[in-house]
Parts: C-alpha cells; structure tokens; sequence
C-alpha cells in the first residue's frame, strides 16, 4: 500500500493506468495550466506519484494510511479512472484538512495550476471549489469562475 512521500509540494497520485493517451493528455493540460498561472512547470509546486502500485487507489483506502497521520498535507489530488473518461481530465481533490477531512471536488486540468496555489496558500478551500462549481451548475466539476 502506498505511503505518502514527504515533501513540501502537494501530491498528484495516479491511480488508474488504463489509457496512457489520455494520461498524457490529462499531463499537457496541467502542464499548460501551470505555465499560464504561476509561468512555472507544474512539477515546481505538485510532486506526481505515477506509479502502477497506486491503481486502482480509492478515497477511502486513501483516508486509511496510517501514513496520513504524520503528514502535513492538506490535501491530495487523484489522476483516477473518471479522470481519463473525460475530455477535460477533472481531477479529484480530496480534503485531508482536520474540519473538513474526506471533502472532495474535481477540478478541469486546464484550471489547476491556480486551483494548487489558492489551495496551498489557503486562499481558497476545496469546500470552496465544491459551492463553486455547484452555484455554476457545473456538477461536480470546477471549471474556472464566471
């Protein structure tokens, strides 16, 4: 089972393998998103676990590590089975944050080179993102703000 490395920047963990093109597809619109937010690779803020071991990772077998408890992450970001299903690559954020443990939104790779940095600087909540993309008639799904 996975253990959360220990690192300063937020993590991306790929948990589904099925479709290497739509991986990399998923990667060049965080990549792009990065550049046009912070004019900076997305590697520079996100460590990205892209390991087989990790297929198939669920939130809940997430939210079980006993690695959680000696982390200081805030939350972690998913590269799951519904992220290669759809055009626009939506990752899943998942609040790891004491109040709000086990909240979640998907976030459009195209928007989340800006969604890390609020989120890291505590700008922005991922609750936030979730009324959001819900006030916007965007489902599950943050696709920028209006």
């Amino acid at each position: 089972m996975i253990a959360l490395p220990e690192t300063v920047k937020s993590l991306l963990i790929r948990t589904d393998f099925s479709d290497q093109q739509a991986w990399e597809s998923c990667r060049s619109a965080i990549d792009a998103s990065a550049m046009e937010a912070s004019d900076v690779s997305i590697e520079e803020d996100v460590e990205i676990l892209d390991d087989p071991e990790n297929s198939d990772l669920t939130v809940e077998q997430l939210l079980a590590l006993e690695s959680l408890e000696d982390t200081d992450h805030t939350y972690v970001m998913l590269a799951d089975r519904e992220t290669m299903a759809s055009a626009e690559h939506p990752i899943l954020l998942l609040d790891l944050f004491e109040d709000q443990r086990g909240a979640t939104v998907r976030v459009a790779s195209c928007e989340l080179g800006d969604v890390v940095g609020n989120v890291d600087n505590g700008n922005i909540t991922i609750a936030d993102y979730a009324k959001a993309a819900q006030h916007a008639g965007d489902g599950e799904v943050f696709r920028g703000f209006a």
